[in-house]
């Protein structure tokens, strides 16, 4: 294997800018959920499952989000690296066995968690606050909500500032990756359209661009 072909010392020190996504040298590792991963949870909750009339299932949106979380730890461990190139060159090498990303079913749980807080909350008299109060919630889950819920009351309306790419729709043909907005297969050249992920004005993230299809092209041109 060419992860045996590294020296020790590079894989230790590979090893050692992962931070709290390392992995322990002996015994099972779990994945630490953190506040910045939490909210992806959350936010797909928000998006997939509870907007509109008829929301996405859960198990249909775990995969999805269990993607975006993997690669948000990814970029995290990159970014923390003295040389970011260097790491993302390796990262993909040495993810199995030095870096704790969580599982598939772990992404689902913490959905099904916080679904049933949502639930409680839209069908009874309790609030997060209260839920928070009483002991059901944890704090981790009462922050990445409120943190969201106070992002959603402070964007204009159609703001994508926070969005999450679609879940991306089945596709027959070969494609070059899923529309940001729609999740449709990107199989014509036509369709290979790049657009700021953040539309807000004089925000710092404008320059990040993402893939979006002519359909959903045109439909903001109407708009």
């Amino acid at each position: 294997m060419l992860l045996c072909a590294l020296p020790t010392q590079k894989l230790m020190k590979i090893r050692s800018f992962a931070g709290i996504y390392a992995r322990k040298l002996r015994g099972p590792s779990r994945f630490i959920w953190t506040l910045d991963t939490f909210r992806i949870i959350v936010r797909g909750l928000f998006q997939f499952h509870r907007c509109g009339t008829r929301g996405v299932s859960l198990h249909v949106i775990a995969p999805h989000l269990h993607a975006l979380v993997c690669q948000r730890v990814k970029e995290i461990v990159c970014h923390s690296h003295h040389n970011p190139r260097f790491a993302e060159d390796y990262f993909d090498l040495i993810r199995a066995r030095w870096i704790r990303l969580p599982s598939l079913r772990s992404v689902l749980l913490k959905l099904q968690e916080c679904a049933a807080y949502a639930s409680l909350v839209g069908s009874t008299e309790a609030t997060y606050d209260s839920l928070r109060a009483d002991g059901v919630m944890s704090r981790l889950a009462y922050d990445a909500f409120d943190d969201e819920i106070v992002l959603l009351h402070f964007t204009h309306p159609g703001c994508h500032l926070r969005r999450l790419p679609a879940i991306p729709r089945p596709c027959s043909r070969p494609s070059w990756g899923s529309c940001f907005y729609c999740g449709e297969g990107l199989t014509d050249k036509i369709d290979l359209n790049w657009l700021p992920k953040f539309e807000c004005l004089g925000d710092e993230g404008t320059s990040n661009e993402v893939m979006v299809c002519y359909s959903c092209v045109e439909e903001m041109a109407d708009d």
